[in-house]
């Protein structure tokens, strides 16, 4: 694999971060939604909300990850854990899958009240590119806040 990110041999602008990936690589262009700032590379968080239901269901943060897989990953396999970081005793929180699972490939299930995963629940025969928004929200001491990772998983053809 040539990382063509790191050789300066890709055509991504400006506005874009390279991702290598197995025999390629991915232009990704991290924005914020309007009402939220970038805090740092892939996250952006509110920057306020109207009301206490507002409040309550749009994510406080958003966060980008990319994760690169082949297509002869063995399934059932756990590619994403998400959790509240601290976690603290009565916590409890509710995933779900709200974009980019048309196909049903993903799952979430979880481990404890306050850790959960995003598990590969069939194979991926050709390689495929997939973006899932998985909203995580939090209920602690008698409020829900909630939480969106945006994942990129490319999935590439397995190196022989």
């Amino acid at each position: 694999d040539i990382d063509e990110c790191a050789i300066g041999t890709h055509n991504c602008s400006t506005a874009e971060t390279c991702y290598n990936i197995q025999g390629s690589f991915r232009c990704l262009s991290f924005e914020c939604p309007s009402n939220y700032r970038k805090v740092s590379d892939m996250r952006c968080e509110r920057i306020s909300c109207f009301n206490y239901l507002d409040c309550q269901n749009t994510p406080v943060r958003i966060t980008y990850y990319q994760l690169n897989f082949q297509t002869n990953i063995v399934v059932p396999a756990h590619i994403f854990r998400i959790g509240p970081s601290p976690a603290y005793a009565g916590d409890n929180i509710v995933l779900t899958i709200t974009q980019g699972n048309e196909e049903g490939y993903f799952s979430t299930r979880r481990l404890n009240s306050y850790t959960g995963i995003v598990y590969l629940q069939r194979q991926v025969k050709e390689p495929k590119d997939f973006l899932l928004d998985v909203e995580m929200k939090l209920w602690r001491q008698g409020t829900y806040t909630t939480f969106l990772a945006k994942i990129y998983i490319f999935i590439t053809a397995h190196a022989y």
